[in-house]
């Protein structure tokens, strides 16, 4: 967006125009009769144009700015402003040779950017023209003013095609980040999203209204575009206070500035759209008020932002940039207004620059919310996965735990661990009486150690001495039998003061998917197997490959224990 805004017055001028040298203030005469002109010693010929609103501001183009040019010129461009009337007096050697007059209402011809353009007179035989404003408004009427040529109706007057094409896609740019903050609206729902949406939608119309865009959609005339652009100018610093007043907590802003920012918010909104009111009594103040009743409410609103800063609130830099930006708007508009912008390049790239800024930085603001939820989120889902894993983790090994395996079986079939293999510890109750709970625990901690060593194969302690290992993959017998095989080994290594090899068995179902899968199902027979593994001797593994069975019945399951058991002991 920064970039459409610098294009703007690389293509800002369209036809060559011609410039005024000379300028002169006087009270009120008739200009169209018998135009009396200021005597020569009245004329300025700084070339920097009148600063005031006099009665009358006189424009001459001299024979010199004629002749620096080489044009011959079809109309007279200026910016847009109040007036009573403008009489175009065409010169030649001896004096005034004719002239044409025009009030406001007979203005219609608005052309790219700011500006409108009158025709002027039949120039045959000229020397220069003089331009009488009665009653100007604002001092930019004269000090903006030119004669551009227009051969035929397709020649753009004001500025270039080019240059309103870059304004186009400028605004295209800026709607887009509409679409986004209502999308974030319906994520944050927060009021000052809203706001920023009313900010931006002002800066797009300050935009149209003030490149004359405005006049290719819709027909206006002279007064309602005056005060559409004087409305245009105020609505953003209303949205913009409000949205900083929103997005701001209320604790970062006393209480006191607070309040202030709102009441010059009311005041400024009120002293404008009276000041931007048709009175002729109002002629001499408008062009003060624009320029000096926006200075408290920025005051206040970077004061506001930079309280903010204070309080260790750093998005408020983003504001205090916002708001620092829009001033900077204000201020360059300022200078047109009061006829100290000479060059149109500068001026523009001042003022389109500017608010543009001022909305990137919005823009900025809300994806910073944005982004602060997320991570927020991020962590919040961080900490309930946390209290998750702790209800779901063993706290003595590690691993999981009986419930992790009831909640995650059904997960853990669909990602493909189709073997179950139930193991316990031989003997360990003899381990826990001769070298007491805390060797015990020092087992049961390297069991899961080894059951962790096989990214294939997920261990579960289901309580006691007894685990549960999820396995999926190829060779699954062969790695189960070596995670077996591992438990004795590192136990041996690894726990101290124990004078034995500490054994495993196992049972093991290898159910593919189409068998058996329920839970209870494949456990109970994997737990069945595991009591064969018992019967046999001890430090064995015994497995199964099954698609469909019965599973046993509860009372079978408890006999097949027993006896294991009894021969076991036997």
């Amino acid at each position: 967006m920064l970039l459409g805004a610098m294009l703007v017055p690389q293509t800002a001028s369209a036809a060559p125009a011609v410039r005024a040298s000379c300028f002169a203030a006087t009270g009120l005469v008739s200009a169209v009769d018998h135009p009396r002109l200021p005597a020569r010693g009245d004329w300025i010929c700084d070339g920097l144009g009148p600063r005031g609103t006099p009665p009358v501001s006189w424009v001459f183009f001299t024979p010199d700015d004629f002749a620096s040019k080489g044009l011959k010129p079809s109309h007279f461009v200026t910016d847009i402003a109040r007036f009573d009337r403008i009489s175009l007096i065409v010169m030649d050697a001896s004096g005034p040779l004719r002239s044409r007059s025009y009030s406001m209402d007979d203005v219609s011809h608005f052309v790219n950017g700011p500006k409108f353009a009158l025709p002027l007179p039949d120039m045959q035989g000229s020397t220069g023209l003089v331009v009488a404003v009665e009653r100007p408004w604002a001092p930019v009427i004269a000090s903006r003013a030119s004669l551009q040529v227009q051969e035929k109706p397709t020649d753009a007057l004001g500025w270039s095609e080019d240059a309103m094409l870059v304004i186009a896609l400028l605004l295209g740019m800026m709607l887009t980040p509409l679409l986004y903050h209502g999308v974030f609206h319906r994520i944050l729902r927060e009021g000052y999203v809203l706001w920023q949406i009313a900010s931006a939608t002002s800066v797009v119309a300050l935009i149209t209204i003030h490149s004359g865009l405005v006049h290719h959609i819709v027909s206006l005339g002279m007064e309602t575009t005056v005060q559409l652009s004087m409305m245009a100018l105020l609505v953003p610093m209303v949205f913009a206070s409000g949205f900083l007043l929103s997005y701001l907590e209320a604790e970062a802003i006393p209480d006191g500035l607070c309040k202030l920012l709102k009441t010059l918010v009311i005041a400024s909104a009120l002293t404008l759209t009276f000041i931007a009111l048709p009175f002729a009594f109002l002629r001499p103040l408008t062009a003060a008020a624009f320029l000096l009743i926006p200075i408290p409410l920025a005051a206040a609103a970077m004061a506001s932002a930079g309280m903010a800063i204070r309080s260790g609130r750093r998005i408020a830099w983003a504001q205090l940039l916002s708001w620092a930006a829009l001033s900077m708007a204000y201020t360059f508009n300022a200078l047109r207004g009061f006829g100290f912008a000479t060059s149109d390049g500068l001026v523009d790239i001042g003022f389109f620059g500017a608010i543009t800024l001022h909305v990137a930085v919005g823009v900025f603001a809300v994806l910073y919310r944005v982004d602060i939820m997320r991570k927020e989120r991020e962590r919040v889902n961080a900490r309930l996965d946390a209290l998750t894993n702790l209800i779901d983790l063993d706290p003595l090994t590690g691993i999981f735990n009986r419930r992790a395996f009831e909640q995650r079986f059904v997960e853990l079939r669909s990602d493909g661990f189709h073997a179950l293999a139930v193991v316990d510890l031989d003997h360990f109750k003899r381990i826990n009486d001769k070298f007491g709970h805390s060797t015990g625990d020092r087992v049961l901690q390297e069991v899961a150690s080894v059951l962790a060593g096989d990214k294939d194969a997920i261990g579960f302690r289901m309580g006691g001495e007894e685990f549960v290992v999820m396995m999926r993959g190829s060779q699954i017998q062969q790695r189960a039998e070596q995670l077996r095989r591992a438990i004795t080994i590192r136990i041996a290594n690894e726990v101290e003061g124990i004078d034995g090899p500490v054994t495993a068995s196992m049972g093991l179902v290898e159910s593919p998917p189409g068998g058996a899968s329920s839970m209870r199902q494949l456990y109970s027979h994997a737990d069945r197997l595991l009591y064969e593994a018992k019967y046999s001797g001890r430090n064995r593994l015994i497995s199964e490959r099954i698609q469909i069975f019965e599973p046993p019945s509860r009372e079978r399951r408890m006999k097949d224990r027993r006896d294991a058991d009894r021969r076991a002991e036997g």
